[in-house]
């Protein structure tokens, strides 16, 4: 019994990875295993073993409906933000003088202290945004001889829906590393993504076709909100937990980094950063054009209803554009070139656009211009943040993207100011094209009477004493400002942008069994060694025990 014992001892298994001089330790056999047959025998360790077993991977069904819930709380979210933009004449009639910029601003600066502290989590963004909806809702119900409560329960509301939005910014890539198989990760992220554009395009879309004064405001807030309300529902009934049992992928299957850790990561590299700024600048720049579209282009003389179909264009080319490059970097794995690309003839087409929105009578080249900067610019939106990932790995992708939506947001807020810092009071030689007054809106829609003010009286009438709740304004140095700021990002991508894609090569190495190389022992995978075992009868023994 003694001699069978030591002769199963003197059996043993070795990994090597130079097949030359394949020398016999001081023992009877020594059997070089195949890169395929080692994973299988460690796959067959027992759960006694304190080596770690074979990962199992499976993509459930399920994701299918954490994303859909995901996507359409980041469309709902975003409907909420932006469906007072294109309407801003009729909303500041209704809740008051500027208070449009507030409604939007309100969503930005809410996102900046609470995305910090934002952990993934789909129903506290669900609960939150149904809560907000319903209290904004509630502020269209104040009758005329109550006005002055409008305007505070309305932003109350929407500051609450605004805490959601973090939350739900951060999601798509961390719903697509922890649900969804590497080969649909880009597809997963783009749909997850571009709800929170297509939310955009609806809201421009509906807004001006809902309302023609102020006294429709009431019927958009009902229509926009109850379907928030709703989803908090469903949300609550559908997600039962963040993050699958078995993970897809051998990247979800790896630990992330500690939070303050993966903030360090991210911070000192240096191709992150450079990321981050591109990224962020893009981000604040849709932003700034989405809530101040109306402004840039009404006086002009292009109506609300054309400037919300302005903006829908530029989301239905986003919407092609990013599910175009979706399927081209799932099955390329192009990042850089894909992101380098768009992001180039998305700054040029910009440019363009920005320009013809200072000339009257332009309405076909601004559509097409507006068209051909959403397909390529918002197809570097899920490109960029699953770069933002890959770059980063093995830092969470909640952490990785989230700081990139911050430096969105951030963004916004310097463009936005810029932009209104710059803009000056339109001259009174265009004022007879513009149509951002309530009076010249009746003008141009052939109206037999103003508008009515919804119990604000003349204040968004009395052109002659200068009280009009919408103040037309000329763009043109804000433009130029903000073209320069465009070509300087896009010049920093391609000269300076070379990322290692971490992620990638990670999951290439663990699955390139069968690309004719023999596995080492202690192969190192940035900072962490994946360390090979020998095989005994006794069990599994770590060759590198340093």
């Amino acid at each position: 019994m003694a001699t069978d014992k030591d002769e199963h001892k003197e059996d043993v298994a070795i990994f090597k990875d130079s097949g030359e001089d394949k020398q016999l330790l001081p023992q009877k056999q020594v059997q070089i295993i195949d890169p395929v047959k080692a994973v299988n025998s460690l796959g067959e360790c027992c759960e006694k073993d304190p080596a770690e077993q074979r990962i199992s991977l499976k993509a459930y069904r399920r994701r299918w409906i954490v994303l859909f819930v995901v996507a359409l709380l980041n469309n709902l979210n975003t409907m909420l933000w932006i469906a007072f933009s294109p309407i801003s004449n009729h909303v500041d009639t209704f809740y008051g003088r500027n208070s449009t910029i507030y409604f939007s601003a309100v969503y930005i600066f809410v996102t900046i202290p609470i995305g910090i502290f934002a952990i993934y989590s789909i129903l506290i963004a669900a609960w939150a945004n149904g809560i907000g909806a319903f209290i904004r809702l509630a502020s269209s119900f104040f009758p005329d001889d109550m006005t002055g409560f409008r305007f505070p329960v309305g932003i109350s509301g929407q500051a609450i829906a605004a805490l959601a939005y973090p939350f739900i910014m951060f999601l798509p890539t961390k719903v697509a590393a922890a649900w969804f198989p590497d080969n649909q990760r880009t597809l997963a992220t783009t749909i997850g993504v571009m709800s929170n554009p297509l939310g955009v395009l609806l809201a421009n879309l509906i807004s001006p076709m809902i309302v023609g004064s102020c006294e429709h405001v009431k019927i958009l807030n009902i229509l926009f909100s109850v379907p928030s309300i709703i989803l908090t529902v469903v949300a609550s009934v559908a997600i039962t937990s963040s993050e699958p049992k078995i993970p897809p992928t051998l990247s979800a299957s790896k630990p992330s980094y500690p939070f303050i850790e993966g903030i360090k990561k991210c911070f000192t590299s240096k191709q992150y950063l450079v990321l981050l700024l591109v990224m962020g600048g893009g981000i604040g720049m849709f932003n700034a054009l989405y809530t101040l579209m109306q402004q840039l282009l009404c006086p002009s003389g292009y109506s609300n209803q054309f400037s919300g179909f302005t903006s829908a264009l530029l989301i239905t080319g986003g919407v092609v554009g990013a599910t175009g490059a979706s399927f081209v970097v799932d099955r390329t794995k192009l990042y850089v070139e894909t992101m380098k690309v768009s992001m180039a003839v998305a700054v040029g087409f910009g440019l363009v656009f920005l320009q013809l929105i200072l000339h009257r009578e332009m309405d076909i080249w601004i559509l097409l211009a507006c068209f051909i900067f959403g397909v390529f610019g918002l197809a570097a939106y899920p490109v960029g943040l699953q770069l933002s990932a890959e770059c980063t790995y093995p830092v969470s992708e909640t952490t990785s993207t989230g700081l990139v939506v911050l430096s969105g947001q951030i963004q916004t807020i310097i463009y936005l100011s810029v932009m209104k810092t710059l803009a000056t009071p339109l001259q009174s030689l265009y004022r007879k094209y513009e149509v951002c007054t309530l009076l010249k809106v009746a003008e141009h829609d052939h109206l037999s009477s103003i508008p009515p003010t919804c119990g604000h009286g003349n204040i968004s009438i009395n052109v002659a004493d200068n009280e009009q709740t919408v103040e037309p304004m000329d763009f043109t140095l804000s433009v130029i400002v903000m073209s320069m700021i465009a070509a300087f990002i896009v010049l920093i991508l391609l000269l300076l942008f070379r990322p290692k894609l971490r992620r990638m090569e990670m999951e290439n190495v663990l699955l390139n069994a069968d690309s004719g190389k023999e596995l080492e022992v202690g192969v190192k995978i940035e900072e962490e060694k994946v360390n090979l075992k020998i095989i005994t009868p006794d069990g599994v023994q770590n060759t590198n025990e340093n």
